[in-house]
């Protein structure tokens, strides 16, 4: 698994209150875009909710950092979650990092700055809601930066308490055989919380998760390994096809 999420971007470019003086936005329904991501990185603030719609699971970036994401498809099929109607099915979760979309910040030096897709077909000059006013960012454009300055720092926060798990040796390499007709697949490279190694955690190690928030997040993690099923059932009802699933484990 890589840092999924980063191919949906097709034109970045920073926003920029004289050219885009006249810029409006509609809001995303058309999840199109989001159909081919097959995981998507999440942070420690979505722990709780992803856990009822997605698999959350560790692996480690080219950086040799873990980072957190959610699976949205099994090998061999594309997001689950995107329906035939290019809809997020409904009363699933969507992660932060595709409810951002069509923006992306952009670091300059120490400052955030607000980038967008020029790619997304709802930018206009007729509809939606305007970025800048006067020269200056809307209310609308203003929430966004927020939510954008949220995000980093939600991120950095998960980095951070996956090393710790990671540090007491929690966390533990499994993989996904994802078999479809005569057809197999293996979805690998993914980590996830011990539970054996959990449950054996000494007291002072376990008050120290409680304290940084790690205790709910390694929870989560684990109840979310339940959802794999909902992924098989989604990607049946896609594909037409029989299928399975099984979790390995060294």
């Amino acid at each position: 698994m890589t840092l999924g999420g980063l191919g949906l971007y097709r034109d970045v470019a920073p926003l920029d209150s004289v050219r885009d003086a006249d810029l409006r936005l509609q809001p995303v329904q058309d999840f199109a875009f989001a159909r081919e991501l097959r995981d998507c990185v999440i942070t420690a603030d979505e722990f709780a909710a992803a856990c009822h719609s997605q698999p959350i699971v560790f692996a480690r970036g080219t950086d040799g950092r873990l980072f957190a994401a959610t699976v949205l498809a099994l090998p061999d099929s594309a997001n689950v979650f995107v329906d035939k109607s290019r809809r997020w099915r409904d009363g699933e979760y969507i992660p932060a990092f595709i409810r951002r979309y069509p923006f992306v910040p952009i670091m300059n030096g120490d400052k955030l700055a607000l980038g967008i897709d020029r790619g997304y077909a709802g930018l206009s000059t007729e509809t939606g809601e305007r970025l800048f006013e006067s020269g200056q960012p809307t209310a609308f454009t203003q929430n966004v930066l927020r939510f954008m300055a949220e995000f980093q720092s939600a991120w950095e926060r998960t980095l951070a308490l996956t090393k710790a798990l990671d540090a007491l040796g929690l966390l533990e390499p499994f993989r996904v055989m994802a078999r479809h007709e005569q057809h197999q697949q293996v979805l690998g490279g993914l980590m996830r919380v011990s539970e054996a190694k959990f449950n054996a955690l000494k007291d002072k190690d376990s008050l120290r998760l409680i304290r940084n928030s790690g205790l709910k997040l390694a929870v989560a993690q684990m109840l979310s390994l339940a959802q794999f099923e909902k992924l098989d059932c989604y990607s049946r009802v896609q594909q037409s096809k029989q299928s399975s699933i099984g979790i390995q484990y060294p």
